[in-house]
């Protein structure tokens, strides 16, 4: 299904898609409209993106917030209640609630937002309220004694005996529903679960058919705001179900008829693996609803419920491996339980049995059986199970060795010097271990790191990663060391960047923010009566093609890309090195440093540290600019470059520093090495220095 049929489907319906596997004919293409392939992979990968977006729910949502009357007197509309866009979400987090911390060679940390505290808005925003009536139990009655909690609403059962003793009275224990009224701004309904919002919004048409597909497919438990990439992959599937369950409530028109139409072909792959047999049925539930929307299902699946809730079956083996690939049986699950050698067809048969229900076996004559020539295949891989299995080794000096080595046990192989001892342990076991692990990567991965060659050996079987320990130092060059060999070294780097103290490099003063007004003041002190350019640094120091920046910055009116020093037209932009370093830049605004022209460097200066997050680059010095890029000529030397940050500057020389990096830290990197001695502490020439560093120009001396 994922390597042949949906990849040829897609490209029916001209989709991007893997090479599908050999067929000779698709037919029936033409009775469907589209195909989905539902899987476990992520949805996304923003924190920003919810159940809410996805199902599309929060649209209706935030028209529910622009309508309440602080908003309409403020003139809100639904933009501002967008934690994707828009001037309503916290400009710390971008909306997303979270600081991304990128900590390089780990996994990335993502951290409360400390200006929203993670509630994705400003505060004028969350000031908005909207009211909803909320059912809350209580239990009430004569003589009854309170909780701990007078807010709690429920009642501690009285002591056996007491008069007031449940039972005793009718009235003394009497369950009531209360009804109470809830003020909730968009982070509290964000914080809702999908099960609380359906109860507040009952009344709302649009939003509770936008949550009921969640409902149904057993995700009421998660809420409304829980970043996508935080669930599970079994949770991504059944929210992606979700959303065409969605998709398919939209298409039925007002007399609950469905639109006539081609369905689309839905493609799961084990939909039901982790779930509680009530959400499973919840989940058939669910693909009834596509089924009955005119759609079609293909499921695999070993679950025996869904197995006999399906309209027909394919089953195929009849074992595993290369003695599969083959079609068993087919029918309908009443037919299929009856065949004589089908491993699906026995389990029904038992799982019937022990639903007290016994099924006849018929025998069919034309029934596929394993043959003598496909057990031989399987035979060996069983017997090595437990052992690492080496037949006919002739590599090197080895001549036709066969011989098993125990797995989970303590071997020794010795002999006498030259006898092989070396090329069976290296050169067959861990050499033929690595390439078997290297050919499960990617190509462009293969490329890199070169295999060894197939060691002279007919067959090795049950073999595991491995690792070869050596009798030699190190495989570094001149500047590897204990730290860096042990990779300490790379973690201490890690840990000056994000825990240490940055210092000004003139006085010594301790690094501290600033905030945009002083680098303002600076501005109009440093460049006054020249002609500046503001630039917001995008990318600094990274390798890539960054083709997708040019496309995010032409339709919001940006001509122009700084990469590297050149000024680059957005159109047509050309696609870079993917394996050079790059820095590029976002020119947002030029103009002359005057008195009369503050208001206009303050408001340029705003929106370029928010493109910049936190930093931008001032441009000075821009004679001959315009006329060297009307000519297209190089623009790389010209204008003088000077870096302002509102998180990094000196408090005493108002110095402002670039982001950290752990590579200013690596003696292996020119961001960080002494240029002199290019990382080795050591007096070079510079036919020494070219050794390790291949920028060192014919003239340097």
């Amino acid at each position: 299904m994922q390597d042949t049929l949906a990849p040829a489907l897609l490209r029916h319906f001209g989709k991007a898609t893997d090479t599908p596997g050999a067929f000779e004919r698709l037919l029936g293409a033409e009775l469907l409209s589209d195909v989905v392939f539902v899987d476990q992979s992520p949805i996304g990968k923003t924190a920003r993106s919810n159940p809410a977006s996805f199902v599309g729910a929060w649209d209706t949502l935030r028209e529910i917030f622009a309508n309440a009357p602080l908003s309409k007197q403020r003139g809100y509309t639904a933009s501002k209640f967008s934690f994707n866009s828009g001037d309503g979400r916290c400009p710390t987090c971008g909306g997303s609630g979270f600081e991304h911390v990128e900590m390089q060679f780990l996994s990335d940390v993502y951290l409360r937002c400390p200006d929203c505290d993670g509630k994705r808005y400003r505060p004028e925003i969350l000031e908005i309220t909207i009211e909803r009536q909320g059912a809350e139990m209580c239990v009430a009655g004569q003589g009854a004694e309170m909780g701990s909690d007078p807010n709690s609403g429920y009642r501690r059962a009285p002591k056996p005996g007491s008069p007031t003793e449940w039972g005793s009275d009718p009235t003394s224990a009497v369950s009531v529903k209360t009804q109470t009224t809830r003020h909730l701004n968009v982070a509290d309904v964000l914080n809702l679960t999908v099960s609380e919002a359906a109860q507040l919004f009952k009344d709302d048409r649009d939003v509770l058919r936008a949550l009921q597909p969640i409902i149904d497919v057993g995700l009421d438990y998660v809420k409304l705001g829980q970043p996508v990439p935080t669930l599970s992959g079994g949770e991504a599937q059944r929210l992606k179900l979700a959303g065409f369950l969605a998709e398919a409530a939209k298409s039925i028109a007002a007399s609950r008829q469905a639109l006539a139409r081609r369905g689309v072909l839905f493609m799961f792959d084990e939909p039901t693996t982790g779930l509680h047999f009530d959400d499973i049925a919840k989940l058939m539930r669910a693909l009834r609803k596509l089924q009955d929307a005119g759609h079609s299902l293909l499921v695999i699946e070993h679950n025996l419920d869904v197995i006999r809730a399906a309209d027909w079956l394919i089953d195929l083996g009849p074992e595993g491996g290369d003695a599969g690939g083959e079609v068993v049986a087919y029918g309908t699950p009443e037919e299929v339980m009856l065949h004589a050698s089908s491993h699906t067809a026995l389990a029904l048969r038992d799982y019937a049995a022990h639903m007290g229900v016994v099924h006849e076996v018929r025998d069919f004559s034309n029934s596929k059986l394993l043959k003598k020539e496909l057990l031989a295949h399987v035979l060996p891989a069983l017997e090595a199970k437990n052992s690492i299995q080496i037949i006919n080794a002739r590599e090197h000096n080895l001549k036709g060795l066969s011989v098993n080595i125990p797995r989970g046990k303590f071997t020794v192989v010795t002999g006498v010097s030259g006898s092989g001892k070396s090329t069976l342990a290296f050169d067959i076991l861990f050499n033929e271990g690595q390439r078997r692990y290297l050919e499960s990567l990617n190509a462009y991965a293969r490329s890199i790191v070169q295999p060894a060659g197939r060691p002279e050996v007919d067959a090795v079987y049950g073999i595991p990663p491995t690792v070869a320990i050596e009798q030699r130092l190190s495989r570094g060059g001149r500047k590897s060391t204990v730290g860096t060999t042990t990779e300490v070294w790379h973690f201490l780097r890690l840990l000056f960047v994000k825990l240490g103290t940055q210092h000004c490099i003139h006085d010594g003063t301790p690094v501290a923010p600033q905030t945009p007004d002083s680098i303002a003041a600076q501005l109009m002190k440093n460049f006054r009566g020249q002609h500046i350019g503001l630039l917001a640094p995008l990318v600094m120091n990274r390798k890539g093609v960054y083709t997708e920046l040019a496309e995010w910055a032409r339709p919001r009116g940006f001509t122009h890309l700084r990469v590297d020093g050149h000024f680059l037209p957005t159109t047509a932009f050309p696609r870079l090195d993917r394996f050079k370093e790059h820095t590029i830049e976002l020119p947002v605004f030029s103009l002359d440093i005057t008195p009369a022209n503050e208001a206009q460097l303050r408001a340029a200066l705003s929106r370029t540290l928010e493109h910049g997050k936190g930093v931008v680059h001032v441009l000075s010095g821009l004679d001959g600019l315009s006329q060297a890029m009307q000519a297209g000529a190089s623009t790389a030397g010209i204008g003088r470059l000077s870096v302002f940050s509102t998180l990094r500057a000196c408090p005493v020389c108002s110095t402002s520093y670039a982001e950290l990096d752990p590579r200013l830290f690596s003696y292996n990197s020119k961001h960080g090495w002494c240029p002199d001695c290019v990382g080795t502490g050591v007096k070079l020439s510079k036919e020494q220095r070219q050794v390790f560093d291949d920028s060192v120009r014919d003239d340097d001396s």
